[in-house]
């Protein structure tokens, strides 16, 4: 009886560490989005696919005057085709300039994460 609880609670644990883990495109798009905000240029390329990269530098660029802040961010894959996925996120980056701050709400995107050489990278975005 107690090899068989014992037994069953090393079944539940792992059980509920499985289901806590999230799909490496959607870290993917949150370190992307990380990187995006602290500024970080190179950090950011490394999680992008090279067709995407001059969107992404512009993305950039967009933010260079103004501090931002990642806020609330949450990324969680919506759909999965071979080495595709969707990814959709909750929260914003807060872009503060002359006091006035600027919200860009992260749900108004679907991130397109491919698969490329072992690697997710970002690959652009849908409205």
């Amino acid at each position: 009886m107690k090899k068989t609880f014992l037994f069953l609670m090393l079944i539940t644990i792992l059980l509920a560490s499985c289901g806590n883990s999230t799909p490496p495109a959607a870290d993917t798009t949150k370190n992307f989005l990380q990187a995006l905000s602290d500024k970080d240029d190179a950090l950011m390329l490394s999680y992008v696919c090279a067709d995407y990269e001059l969107e992404a530098l512009l993305e950039f660029d967009a933010f260079a005057l103004v501090q931002t802040t990642l806020t609330d961010l949450d990324c969680q894959q919506k759909e999965m085709d071979g080495d595709d996925a969707l990814i959709i996120c909750k929260g914003s980056i807060d872009a503060t300039y002359n006091n006035e701050v600027r919200n860009f709400h992260l749900s108004e995107r679907t991130y397109r994460v491919v698969q490329q050489g072992g690697d997710w990278l970002v690959c652009g975005y849908t409205k």
